[in-house]
């Protein structure tokens, strides 16, 4: 009788069965996806905390607030010079895009407005600082933007503004052009249309990395024209631009994360489509950044140009791990100096640097929270400078 064939080749015959064929084990940023989650936040547990169903505005931080925003927002006569300052530029780039053939060294395809001057949240330079105050334009070439055209470019804009304003200065950065008359500047953020990206040289051209930071700052404008309208969400970027500014420690937030947290401090009320009070959503927000928002495990905030998450593993991480910590802690000492004293936080008031060591703050002894995380132990997280330029080019505040 003749025998009957295996079932399985030989080598399969003694494998258990149902066994699942081998696979590799999950990679740390497919581990950190899956073990990911959203931080704790009051608002969005009102069972637990039945009280935070109504939302009561708090008048005397309210009031603070309100003043802090009056001395923080330009003067009329400055806002308006820097607007007349930022039209006669934008003019002169227009003339380029209509007229290609009267400037060889590129050609510019478009201009567009961004920052915090197009969207009413720019803030007044520190008392005492050189920072002039600044708007921003993008300007998306057809041409590769190297360091020669650049240079040209600077040139006909000088030359074309000189008879127009005095005491103008142009100068190459990294990101494009910055162009100043006394103590106003605008920035011109350079970059090529996407199709030129591969093309791109970093010996030759302007840096890859700053023209798609560049080029996605026009959208980050189109998305918060649209989105961010409400009076409650231009007033809180406006603080939290100020605290940033004022305290070292939330360095890490650039702009567009700024915006992000304002908009969903503001609107993001457990499923309702009431805005929350300025007090309220000023508390919130380093409630959030206190309770590890950008901290490893954390969702995050969620990203609707990139539509992702800003928070997850990353080949290039918006914040190595020092800065995460650093930003955690500075926020829940400062939440927990919100409640002695608010003036001191929001700074219509002088008082003891609370990080330099134990203080008295308005009668309390008080110290600060403390670093868990250090440099050195930031490894496989770090971010280059140039990276790091890139995050802060699209508003300059």
């Amino acid at each position: 009788m003749r025998r009957s064939r295996p079932r399985f080749p030989p080598w399969r015959q003694n494998r258990p069965p149902y066994q699942h064929s081998y696979r590799p084990p999950f990679s740390q940023h497919q581990f950190q996806q899956n073990q990911s989650s959203d931080v704790f936040d009051f608002l969005n547990l009102p069972e637990a905390f039945p009280s935070i169903k109504q939302l009561f505005d708090d008048p005397i931080l309210t009031a603070i607030i309100m003043e802090r925003i009056q001395q923080i927002t330009p003067a009329a006569a400055d806002s308006f010079a820097l607007m007349n300052f930022g039209s006669v530029i934008r003019q002169k780039l227009d003339i380029l895009v209509l007229s290609p053939s009267s400037f060889t060294a590129c050609q510019v395809s478009e201009v567009r407005d961004v920052g915090s001057y197009k969207h009413n949240t720019i803030n007044n330079p520190p008392i005492g600082s050189q920072i002039p105050l600044t708007s921003d334009l993008v300007v998306v070439l057809k041409t590769l933007p190297t360091r020669e055209a650049i240079d040209q470019l600077g040139n006909r804009l000088k030359q074309d503004l000189q008879n127009e304003i005095e005491l103008l200065s142009i100068r190459s950065t990294d990101y494009g052009l910055s162009l100043e008359n006394g103590n106003m500047a605008v920035h011109v953020l350079l970059t090529t249309l996407p199709t030129n990206w591969q093309s791109l040289d970093s010996s030759l051209h302007l840096d890859r990395t700053i023209c798609k930071q560049n080029f996605y700052a026009i959208k980050h404008a189109k998305w918060v024209d649209e989105v961010c309208i409400h009076p409650s969400n231009k007033l809180l970027v406006r603080l939290l631009k100020d605290l940033r500014q004022r305290f070292n420690g939330l360095e890490p937030l650039n702009p567009w994360l700024i915006n992000l947290l304002a908009h969903h401090c503001v609107t993001n009320n457990n499923n309702s489509t009431e805005q929350l009070p300025p007090s309220y959503a000023f508390k919130r927000a380093l409630q959030l950044l206190s309770s590890g928002l950008f901290l490893p495990g954390s969702n995050g905030l969620y990203d609707p140009i990139n539509d992702t998450y800003t928070n997850l593993s990353r080949p290039k991480p918006i914040m190595t791990l020092e800065e995460q910590d650093r930003l955690c802690y500075t926020s829940q000492t400062l939440l927990r100096a919100l409640a002695i004293h608010p003036k001191y936080v929001l700074g219509t008031e002088n008082g003891p640097d609370i990080f330099a060591g134990p203080c008295e703050l308005n009668g309390v002894m008080f110290v600060a929270n403390e670093p868990i995380v250090f440099k050195d132990q930031s490894n496989g997280h770090s971010i280059d400078d140039t990276q790091q330029q890139a995050m802060f080019a699209e508003v300059n505040s």
